[in-house]
């Protein structure tokens, strides 16, 4: 029998890259008596920002939230695609990242996520959020699969896969050069990531998405995926954060 997750736990990536003591609330419903172990926790871990992920159809959850202080920052959208159609061979331009590729990839993240939660709250520094984005996609072994696209040898848009147990799998960030957006990039990309995904033996992937980004909700629902869920994160911030407001 696994043993249950705490209450709230520090999150030491995240302190150790902005600075700041983050911690999560491994919780999705949220009532009073659970917000106040919630705001002692913090207290008395001297935490200066707390995140919570909760179940958006939780009208009562998200007024006790609010009401003390914490801000929605992001709905995050979950879709499926369950199972994986049969497949066509990969583009011709489409292959798994390489070392040499770390540099443009890097270049693209810097650009490409201003929709996520981080860059929506205002205490986070927008070029630091830049660079934790440049940060993750060169991070070695932090994806089992980089897919991306290349023009003349360079890549020009990259996909993450993470594989889960049981058999299936997890599409992470997924970003097109600004330059090449609108030419079937994305398309093309994904292809070659599902096809590598169904090679591992797995059927089932999910993506995650923000709920404002309709752009990217859409392409994934044109390639078979459905909605699954949606939730709410927010953020709780305390007045010993020295940070930007």
């Amino acid at each position: 029998m696994s043993e249950a997750r705490p209450l709230c736990e520090r999150l030491d990536w995240d302190s150790r890259f902005f600075g700041l003591s983050i911690a999560r609330a491994n919780v999705s419903r949220v009532d009073a008596t659970c917000l106040h172990a919630i705001l002692d926790w913090c207290d008395t871990e001297a935490i200066d920002c707390v995140y919570v992920l909760a179940d958006a159809d939780d009208t009562a959850s998200a007024r006790t939230l609010e009401e003390a202080g914490f801000m929605a920052v992001d709905v995050r959208v979950t879709l499926e695609l369950d199972p994986i159609p049969p497949l066509s061979l990969p583009a011709a331009d489409a292959r798994a990242a390489r070392l040499d590729d770390i540099p443009a990839l890097r270049d693209i993240a810097a650009v490409s996520h201003h929709d996520s939660r981080f860059y929506n709250d205002g205490h986070f520094d927008r070029a630091r959020c830049d660079e934790l984005y440049r940060v993750w996609i060169s991070c070695r072994g932090w994806a089992d699969h980089v897919e991306v696209v290349e023009k003349d040898g360079a890549a020009i848009a990259y996909l993450t896969v993470h594989l889960r147990e049981p058999n299936s799998a997890a599409i992470g960030l997924i970003a097109v050069d600004p330059r090449y957006k609108r030419q079937g990039v994305g398309g093309r990309m994904l292809g070659g990531a599902l096809a590598w995904i169904a090679g591992q033996s797995v059927r089932r992937v999910t993506v995650v998405t923000q709920g404002r980004n309709n752009q990217s909700q859409g392409f994934f629902q044109g390639s078979g995926f459905r909605p699954l869920s949606r939730e709410l994160w927010y953020h709780r911030w305390f007045s010993r954060a020295n940070v930007e407001r």
